[in-house]
């Protein structure tokens, strides 16, 4: 499996929570996995129609989180309320996965403040990362 990630980056994360919600110059979407509501609703006891809204355009993802005042609605202050069972796309950030013709490739959003501080993310990582979306995802 051919798999392209950004070279000698840094990250650490600052537990600032840009990333849970949207900024003066861009609007998040957290899109989750049917299995993923399913979890966060078994978790919680909540409905799920309670946190998330049907999202059928983006493929395989079909619900997206709701926000409050900007924010998801887990977030509480700095802190996620869900985070030992947060998605994918959120346990990946500030790096997201594409698949193209010839296998996966990790980006990464230069917007976060994590990026650049840090030590380098090895190999490994972004393998055990895509070793985490396989299983989730059910891909090749």
């Amino acid at each position: 499996m051919n798999l392209r990630y950004p070279k000698n980056v840094h990250f650490e994360c600052q537990r600032c929570a840009q990333c849970c919600g949207d900024s003066s110059h861009r609007g998040r979407n957290i899109l989750l996995l049917e299995s993923e509501v399913r979890q966060i609703s078994n978790t919680t006891g909540l409905r799920p129609l309670s946190f998330a809204s049907r999202s059928l355009s983006i493929q395989p993802y079909r619900y997206r989180m709701k926000k409050r005042n900007g924010k998801c609605v887990f977030l509480d202050g700095k802190a996620c309320r869900i985070y030992n069972i947060r998605p994918l796309i959120c346990r990946f950030y500030p790096f997201s996965l594409k698949r193209g013709d010839n296998g996966y490739r990790f980006e990464v959003s230069e917007e976060c403040p994590g990026i650049g501080l840090g030590k380098a993310l090895v190999p490994g990582e972004f393998e055990r990362m895509l070793e985490e979306a396989h299983s989730k995802l059910k891909i090749d």
